[in-house]
């Protein structure tokens, strides 16, 4: 069973509208690239730079913030990565 990713409703034109979208890996890192392999929009609106997200990205990891080293933290068949965009205005 596949882990299970979570896209941000602003995310979701990089996805074809998709709101979940199912991914391998055994990191979230790993997840995450799997993600971008399939849809290649999602690099620039994820990483600043390889293997560093944006600021305004938070990842949880089945409900939980993955906060810090998101990318390295282990994922297992089954789970859940929810990708949040905190949003800031005046």
């Amino acid at each position: 069973m596949p882990v299970k990713v979570h896209i941000h409703a602003t995310h979701r034109r990089f996805t074809d509208g998709q709101e979940i979208v199912l991914v391998e890996g055994n990191t979230v890192g790993e997840c995450l690239n799997h993600l971008v392999q399939q849809f290649p929009g999602m690099e620039k609106a994820l990483f600043a730079k390889k293997d560093k997200l944006h600021n305004v990205v938070e990842v949880y990891l089945n409900h939980a913030s993955a906060h810090p080293n998101e990318l390295v933290k282990p994922v297992k068949d089954g789970d859940e990565i929810h990708l949040i965009l905190m949003l800031a205005g005046g």
